[in-house]
């Protein structure tokens, strides 16, 4: 009997946060048809940017000049008017960005895990927090796990892991989820090992987890023929999945794996189901576009940049909010699965991650993942990090384990990377004993410095 589901959802009701109707709200709003939804969104959108221009003074003079706020009443038909808000904008305008009357709507602090930089500072406010929750678990519900089913996260934001470890009422908060923070810092062979004897023991239903170190566990445990017990899901998150990696944690886990984008910005946006034809997206907190540099909606199934507007926090909207990634549009409207629910088809990564030519062709960090990690990978790079430094110039830092065989293939892996980035393009190797993660808990195996 799972007890605690209604114990942590009566205990969130008496803090004035319905979460148990939002889920249920989204579990109806999937069952509807693609233009019902789609009115929902426009309504919680008008909603959103009338409160903005009546509220936030930022804003207040934003719409009006786009003509999306006059006399009184919001035209959406001018959305794409409104100028995308970054990072810089959040810095600069600092309060400027709150709602007059946050006050009444018990706000807190938060930050982006700042893997672009210094992290930027929001509020965000009880009604945000009762979706992102309920989001959260409906996402969950996608790879089998209930709210206050067994859960264990391997972890990397130095954040979460001070405060999921040190207090009393964080040890009590990590008993009452039912779930276990195993630290996705430095995974020795012999932490791994004690991972492995943890979620053995415990049984989850989910293991949620940071993609790389998640990948890196799984791959440990192949190499030393390690039994592990099968969860019903694996979520993955704070990175790129790519189908090699996915596919080799599905060979070790033996169950489904799951791809879930979100930011500390703007919280949980999207998560693949068990069809796995994209990431279903919530329309009832996010209105996402992915545009091109001209800021236009790409093509079915191409790639540009993606733009966040929260529909549900009202002491600082984020409108059109550039986030730093890119990601691909939807290739179909409707997944198999039955959920009606909008896609996207999946997430390529951080901008900076991305290489560019000098005739503008995009090269994925997924290139050399699967080149350098997959294809001529044979055990010998521990891991690594490609730094584009130019067009035609760029450094890969690797951990070697074994030498002898790394000298065997750099030729080979050279010469992958050359038919892609150019005949000219200069490859300098540095060996080094660790690549850390950034602070957020992310780690990048490409990162690009070319503007």
């Amino acid at each position: 009997m799972n007890w605690r589901k209604p114990v942590l959802l009566g205990l969130m009701q008496a803090n004035g946060m319905n979460v148990k109707g939002n889920l249920e709200f989204i579990h109806k709003l999937e069952k509807q048809t693609p233009e019902e939804i789609q009115k929902f969104q426009q309504e919680q959108l008008k909603k959103i940017l009338q409160h903005a221009a009546e509220k936030v003074p930022y804003y207040s003079k934003i719409l009006t000049k786009s003509e999306v706020y006059a006399d009184g009443k919001i035209n959406l038909k001018n959305f794409q008017k409104i100028p995308p808000l970054n990072k810089e904008i959040i810095r600069t305008q600092k309060t400027n960005l709150h709602s007059t009357d946050k006050d009444a709507r018990q706000w807190y602090k938060n930050s982006s895990g700042g893997s672009t930089g210094e992290p930027v500072e929001l509020i965000q406010d009880r009604n945000y927090k009762a979706w992102s929750f309920a989001g959260k678990m409906y996402f969950n519900l996608l790879a089998g796990k209930d709210v206050g089913e067994r859960e264990v996260r391997i972890w990397g934001s130095e954040r979460d892991i001070i405060s999921g470890s040190q207090t009393k009422r964080a040890r009590f908060e990590n008993w009452l989820y039912n779930r276990t923070i195993l630290n996705s810092f430095k995974m020795t062979p012999q932490k791994m090992v004690n991972y492995a004897e943890i979620i053995n023991s415990e049984k989850p239903l989910l293991i949620e987890s940071y993609v790389q170190p998640m990948y890196q566990f799984a791959i440990f445990l192949q190499e030393n023929n390690l039994q592990i017990r099968s969860p019903k899901g694996i979520i993955t998150s704070a990175g790129t999945l790519t189908p090699s990696m996915k596919q080799e944690i599905k060979k070790t886990f033996k169950c489904s794996v799951h791809n879930k984008y979100g930011s500390r910005e703007v919280g949980d946006m999207a998560c693949s189901c068990e069809k796995d034809e994209g990431l279903h997206l919530n329309p009832a907190t996010h209105v996402i576009e992915i545009l091109d540099d001209k800021m236009q909606p790409v093509k079915s199934g191409e790639i540009g940049s993606v733009y966040v507007t929260t529909l549900q926090n009202y002491s600082m909207p984020l409108i059109r909010y550039k986030i730093g990634d890119l990601a691909v549009s939807a290739r179909k409207t409707i997944c198999s699965c039955g959920r009606n629910l909008p896609l996207i088809q999946h997430v390529e990564g951080r901008e900076m991650s991305v290489f560019k030519k000098k005739d503008g062709t995009i090269i994925p960090a997924e290139f050399f993942i699967h080149f350098i990690g997959v294809v001529h990978n044979k055990g010998f790079i521990e891991k690594f990090q490609v730094i584009q430094e130019d067009y035609e110039a760029i450094t890969i830092k690797a951990v070697i384990k074994n030498k002898k065989e790394f000298e065997k293939n750099k030729d080979a892996i050279e010469k992958s990377i050359r038919k892609t980035m150019g005949e000219k393009c200069e490859i300098k190797w540095e060996q080094v004993n660790e690549i850390p993660p950034l602070k957020s808990g992310k780690y990048l195996y490409t990162i690009s410095k070319i503007k």
